[in-house]
Order: structure tokens, then sequence, then C-alpha cells
């Protein structure tokens, strides 16, 4: 039904909207001049959905499928967190085999970044980047699109193929609980991720090549809004690391082909080989453009501009570069957990992130804030994300602390040594669940912010102020109990029965994994509430439709023109001097703090 309201949105949006050519930025000739003085080429029905290269059109399909597939990876979730009450055992929800446990977990792993957390913000970038940089249209729009419907598709692909006896491995082979995996399955599934992640990097470079090409007179990287700094930081990241994981799956591949698979392509060591992508550091880089979101946000809610810019955009650039983590493979350098770099990078990444909610808080002590939804949906956001910074802090301390004890090699002996086993257990698993979790709350945060932009609606305040408590909630629970679960020593790769050998009391365990598990359903709330909000303020037209052109007295370049944008975004190319336009239009030169 969601769907149906969806694309039949699309359709009427399409259908209203007058188009020159097929390609939205052709520059008119004489000869089209002719043809649009005789009425303009409209495309509707499915053809305007599916043949859309209208980065608007494309940013929303993103958005929709990415809480669809942020709601999948939820679903997920609980399955997991209720198999491990009963620790040690595939008996509780009867999966039948250790496989199918590790294909679960593994699958709401890949489905919370690849499903949900980025296609979300390539889709937000799409819409947005275009219109905070002045430009008519996405570079390469049908590259764009084209990057979309790949996404669509191998999702759609890999997800039946693990549940055909496919995935990315098979943790034990030889455990009583194990059950052969399907070998063509799991050939598909690799291609069909590969695909994924394809199609997610073509669709960033679209929108970091609208960032470095089509910015308007006067804007330089330093005048970008933060949003679409972020977005910058964190594609640039993203396009060094993430060939780097499709190369590890591609020798894992390679070797699977083979009669014999010498070590890349064995079914025990696949996972092993792309786990690094959801570990410190390297899973921050998932979250930096939630320091952009809160960054239009909350100065705009309290009406006042962004004090110390530039150091909020130092320390959206110190996040990108602490969050690089392509290096840090345990498969290949076991000991990567003990040096210098990893172990400094897993501390620092708390001060940009504790440095730019600073910025935030004085900039909003010297405003006066106006209590909405998306301002409680960033400051939570930001919160979550400073939590995980300190855990991820936490979780390192171990040789952190081994380095001073050459001072006197008897020092906290005891104390090191359990920092140290800390290293192998859940607390990398909260580690994770906090960062890509404070993603989720950052964009709900984003599309409240911009539902006027993107919709032509408002959603309901009270419904966006519901959905930040229950994520909030959900991640104490959840995210919490791994942090607890991961002192008691409950290892981290939960569908190995080894993981549960060394705990400290097996009832705590299990209590706390109830806790998760209700955490859990309490983020699939949280989702939900968001999905029912667009269905019934924008699919079904019960949103306000007042003032939605700028309803918040916006300070960038978006808020500038009709919502939702026409074809083309502005009537003319704006000139900018500054990084908040409407605030200080070029004229006043924008140098207040």
């Amino acid at each position: 039904m969601l769907c149906a309201d969806f694309l039949e949105f699309l359709l009427v949006s399409n259908s209203n909207k007058k188009r020159k050519t097929v390609t939205e930025n052709q520059t008119e000739t004489e000869s089209n001049a002719a043809d649009s003085a005789s009425g303009p080429l409209e495309i509707d029905g499915l053809a305007g959905v599916f043949g859309t290269s209208d980065h608007k059109n494309i940013g929303r399909l993103y958005i929709f499928f990415g809480l669809s597939g942020g709601m999948l990876a939820l679903i997920l979730n609980i399955l997991v967190r209720f198999e491990r009450v009963n620790i040690g055992s595939v008996g509780v929800l009867d999966f039948g085999s250790s496989n199918q446990f590790f294909q679960t977990w593994s699958l709401s792993r890949t489905a919370l970044l690849f499903f949900c957390v980025m296609p979300l913000l390539v889709g937000l970038a799409t819409y947005l980047v275009p219109l905070q940089v002045g430009a008519p249209s996405l570079s390469f729009p049908r590259a764009a699109a084209l990057a979309f419907w790949a996404w669509l598709i191998g999702i759609l692909i890999h997800v039946v193929t693990v549940f055909a006896d496919g995935g990315l491995g098979e943790p034990d082979p030889t455990s009583q609980f194990a059950q052969g995996m399907d070998p063509e399955a799991t050939e598909l599934s690799m291609l069909s991720i590969a695909m994924v992640v394809f199609a997610l990097l073509l669709g960033t470079v679209c929108v970091i090549a609208t960032i470095i090409s089509q910015r308007p007179q006067g804007m330089s990287l330093f005048e970008l809004p933060l949003f679409s700094w972020s977005i910058l930081v964190a594609g640039g990241i993203w396009v060094l690391a993430l060939p780097v994981w499709l190369s590890n799956l591609a020798i894992s591949w390679v070797d699977f082909q083979g009669a014999d698979a010498l070590r890349y392509g064995d079914v025990e060591n696949i996972w092993d080989q792309l786990s690094w992508l959801w570990s410190q550091p390297m899973i921050f880089a998932f979250a930096i453009p939630v320091l952009g979101i809160a960054g239009e946000v909350i100065p705009v809610s309290s009406g006042v501009p962004q004090r110390q810019y530039r150091i909020q955009q130092v320390a959206i650039g110190a996040l990108g570069a602490l969050s690089f983590g392509a290096f840090a493979q345990p498969f290949f350098n076991p000991d990567v957990a003990n040096q210098a770099v990893f172990v400094a990078m897993g501390i620092l990444v708390l001060l940009p992130i504790f440095a730019f909610f600073g910025g935030l808080a004085n900039t909003s002590f010297r405003g006066n804030p106006s209590v909405s939804a998306h301002l409680i949906l960033s400051v939570v956001g930001m919160l979550s994300l400073l939590v995980a910074a300190t855990v991820s802090a936490f979780h390192v301390s171990g040789p952190a602390i081994g380095a001073i004890q050459e001072i006197d090699e008897t020092w906290l002996d005891g104390l090191i040594m359990w920092l140290r086993d800390v290293q192998g257990t859940v607390i990398a698993t909260a580690v994770m669940e906090h960062v890509l979790i404070s993603a989720v709350i950052g964009i709900v945060s984003g599309i409240y912010y911009w539902a006027p932009k993107i919709f032509g609606y408002q959603l309901n305040r009270n419904v966006g102020v519901l959905s930040a408590l229950t994520l909030f909630g959900g991640l104490v629970l959840s995210g919490g109990s791994n942090v607890i679960n991961g002192i008691l020593d409950e290892g981290d790769q939960v569908f190995h029965s080894s993981a549960y050998e060394g705990v400290w009391d097996s009832t705590a365990v299990e209590f706390f994994n109830i806790v998760g598990g209700i955490g859990s359903i309490l983020l699939l709330v949280g989702v939900g509430v968001v999905a029912l909000d667009i269905t019934i303020s924008v699919f079904l037209e019960k949103g306000n439709q007042e003032d939605v052109n700028d309803p918040w007295g916006g300070h960038t370049l978006e808020w500038s023109t009709e919502s939702p944008p026409p074809i083309g975004n502005f009537s003319e190319a704006p000139v900018v001097d500054n990084e908040r336009p409407l605030l200080f239009p070029a004229a006043t030169g924008g140098d207040e703090q």
C-alpha cells in the first residue's frame, strides 16, 4: 500500500511538471525553443517514474526505499537479539542451523549500512546538494538514475540469494549445527552486494561532481553549506575506502570460483575479510553527514548564524580523516588493534565530534531556539554520535594504557588485560550500532527539516518528537545492553558458540539480550512512525502546506526557490559571497559571526 501511494505521488508530481526534454540540463536551442512555444513535453505515468533523471525524483525514491531497507534491517536485528537470549545455541527462533543464524546476523548489518544509511544519505544529497550550491541539476543525471535502479535491483537480488542459502560465507562448516550453503547462491550474493556498492559509489560521484563543478559565482568550498561540505568529506572517504572493500570481495569471489579455495575464498574467511567496514574507525565515515545536518538545523532553529563556521568545517574534515579505516583489516593484520595509529584514531575521533557539538551549543545559546521535531532529532543524533565516540575510545583504551605501562611492567596488569579482552566483545557491535543509528536519527532530522522542500508538505511535529524519543530510547536499550554484555565478555561473533565460553554471568548476558531485543523493537517503531508520517502527510495529503517555500527562515539557497522546486531549480543563477546567502545577501558581505 505504501509503495503504491508513493508511486502515485511521483506520478502526480511528474504530471504537474513541465519538462523541456528528457535530459533536464540540456541547453535550449532555437529549434526546441519553437517546440516550447507550441507546448512543453510532459512525461507522466510509469515512464515519468522509471525514466526520470530529475535529481529530485531520484532523491525521493532513495528516501522511500532507504526507509524500507532500514525497517528490514531492524526486523533482522530483532531476530538476532532474541536468538541471543539463549546463548550458545540456535534454538530460540528455530533458525535451523548456525549458518542460517549467521546469514540473518550478517544481512542485518549489510542492510543497515547499504540498504538504509548510505542510500538515505545519497538520496538527501542527490535532492539537496544541487539546490544548496545553486545548480540547475545534478551532474551526470542519467548516471545518477542508473545508480538508483542498479542499487534497488542489487539489494533485491542479494536478499533473495541470502535466504536461498547464499550469503557472505559460512562461519563454521564443521559445527554440529552447520548446514551446507549453496555455492551458486553464494556467488550471486557476492556479485549482488558488489552491484549495490558500485551503484552507491556512482551516485556519490555524481553528487561530488556537482559540488566541485556547479557552484555559483562567489561560492568557494569554504562557502559551502555544512550539509554539502559534510557530503563532500564523507563522499571522498567512501570513494577512497569502498573500492578497497570491493577488492576484498573480488579476491574472495575469484578464489571461491576455484575447485579448492586456497584462503580468500574459503567460506570461513569471506566475512572476516569484509567485516572491517563495520568496525572502527571506518564506521564513523558513514555518520559524518550527521554533523552537516545538525549544522544546518540548529543555527536556523536558533535564528542566528553558525559561529566559527570555519572551525566547524575543520571539525568535519578532521572526522573524515580519522574515519578512514581501509588499513585496519584484522584478517591481514591480526595485531592492528594494538598498533598506535589504530588506537590513536579510536581515541581522537572523539575530539572533532565534541568540538562540533560545542560549536552548535555556543550558537544556540546566543539565539532563541524554536523547539521543533527536527531540532530535537538533531540534538539526539549528535548526542548519540558523541556516545559512539566515547564507547570507541573505551574500546581501544587497553592498548593505550598498555603503552603507559612501559614505565612499570607490573602497573595495572589486571586492568590492562581486561581492557584488551574487551576488544573482542560485543562492545565492537555497540560502537557500530551507536554510529549507524545516530546516522539514522540525523537523517530523520534532515527529512523533517527539508520535508517542505522535498515533498511540498510539512511533516507532523508531534510524530517527529515521538520518533526522536523512540529512536533514542531504543538505542539506549539496544546499544547500552551490548556495552554491558561486552563488559561481561560476550564475544562479538555471536553466531559462534565460542563467543559465550568466557562470559562472567550467563544469566545476566541473556537478560541484557532481552533488554536489547526490546530496544531493537523500539528502533523499528521509531523508523516505522516516520514512514507512517510521510504516508499520511504527503501521500494522503494531510500535511501542512502553509509557507512551505521557507517555513523555518532558512539560511541557504535551497530555501530561495519554490517547494518542490521546478525543473531547473532556479529562475536565474544565484550569486553568493558567503555561506549564509539568505541571512546575509551578497551585497552585505556576510562577515558577521
